[in-house]
């Protein structure tokens, strides 16, 4: 399994950088949605701050793709994921 994810692939990067901030995203408006309002305030975790929170990983999986194992490919399709969740982010923000 840890062999997949060592390929230098375009289509492997889009996989990685969309599947992780997906799953965090997930993960996050699940514990919103199951804790009591006394415990966290629903307003102070926005559409738009949960997006940005999930973006977070792929900024680390960037790093780690390209500087330690220099894969440039499955880089390029980590930032283009994450650019197209920061237009979506900035749509979302400004209308």
């Amino acid at each position: 399994m840890i062999d997949k994810l060592r390929q230098d692939s375009f289509w492997m990067g889009l996989l990685l950088g969309a599947t992780i901030p997906t799953l965090i995203f997930g993960f996050m408006q699940l514990i919103i949605l199951f804790l009591p309002t006394q415990i966290i305030d629903a307003k102070v975790f926005t559409l738009q701050r949960l997006i940005l929170i999930s973006i977070i990983p792929n900024v680390l999986l960037l790093r780690y793709y390209l500087l330690k194992l220099k894969y440039d490919l499955t880089g390029r399709g980590i930032m283009a994921v994450t650019f197209i969740f920061g237009l979506v982010f900035l749509i979302i923000e400004f209308t």
